[in-house]
C-alpha cells in the first residue's frame, strides 16, 4: 500500500520513496480516498491523542497537586525530622548529662562516704588522742609521784649517808677506843705479870721468912 507521508509517497511494504507518477483518475481517487481515510484515521488517531493528552493533563495535574502535597507532607515530614534529630540529640544530650549526673552522684555519693569514714576516723583519732592525754596526765602525775618518791629517797639517801658517816666516824672512834684498850690491855698484863712476878717472890720471901721464922722460933 501506498502512503504520502512527511511529504514522499512511501511503500508500506518498503521504506524507500516510491517514485511519484502521473496517476490516472480512478487510480487519483483511490489514492484520495486512501488519503480521507488515513487523514480520518489521523483524525481519529488525534483526537484519541488529544484526549490521552487531555487526561494526561489532568492526571499530571492531579500528580502535581499529590507532588505538592507530596512535597508539603515532605517539608512537615523534614521539619518533624528536624525537630525529631533535634529531640534526638537533646535526648542523647540529656542521657549523657544523665550519665554524668549519674556518674557525679555516684562520685558524690562515694565522696560522702569517705567524708562519713575520715569523720568517723578524726572521731576515732580524737577519742585515741583524749586517751593519750589522759595517759600522759597519768604518766606525769606518776612522774611527778616518782618526783616525789625521788626527792624523799634523796633526802633518806642524804640521811643515809650523814649516818653512814657518822657510823663510819663512830667506826674509826671505836677503832681507836680498841688500839688504845688494847694498848691499856697490854700495859695492864704487864703489870699483871710484874705483879704475879712481884706476888711470887713476896710469896718466896715470905715463905723464906717465915722458915726464917720458925728457924729462929725452934732455936729458942
Amino acid at each position: 500500500m501506498i502512503y504520502f507521508e512527511d511529504g514522499k509517497w512511501l511503500n508500506e511494504n518498503s521504506s524507500l520513496p516510491v517514485q511519484p507518477s502521473s496517476p490516472s483518475s480512478s487510480q487519483q481517487k483511490k489514492l484520495n480516498q486512501s488519503l480521507r481515510k488515513e487523514n480520518q484515521i489521523l483524525r481519529e488517531e488525534n483526537h484519541a491523542l488529544r484526549q490521552e493528552n487531555r487526561a494526561c493533563r489532568v492526571e499530571n495535574k492531579a500528580f502535581h497537586q499529590e507532588n505538592q502535597t507530596i512535597r508539603e507532607e515532605n517539608k512537615i515530614l523534614w521539619e518533624e525530622n528536624k525537630i525529631f534529630q533535634e529531640k534526638k540529640k537533646n535526648l542523647e544530650k540529656q542521657s549523657v548529662l544523665e550519665k554524668q549526673e549519674n556518674a557525679l552522684r555516684k562520685q558524690n555519693k562515694a565522696l560522702r562516704e569517705e567524708i562519713i569514714a575520715l569523720k568517723k576516723q578524726e572521731i576515732a583519732f580524737a577519742m585515741e588522742e583524749k586517751a593519750l592525754q589522759h595517759e600522759i596526765m597519768a604518766l606525769w602525775e606518776e612522774n611527778k609521784a616518782f618526783q616525789e618518791q625521788i626527792k624523799v629517797l634523796h633526802k633518806d639517801d642524804k640521811a643515809l649517808r650523814e649516818e653512814e658517816k657518822a657510823l663510819r666516824e663512830e667506826k674509826i672512834a671505836l677503832h681507836e677506843e680498841k688500839l688504845s684498850i688494847q694498848e691499856e690491855y697490854k700495859a695492864l698484863t704487864e703489870e699483871n705479870t710484874a705483879l704475879n712476878n712481884e706476888k711470887k717472890a713476896l710469896l718466896e720471901e715470905n715463905k723464906a721468912l717465915q722458915d726464917l721464922n720458925k728457924t729462929l722460933c725452934g732455936g729458942e
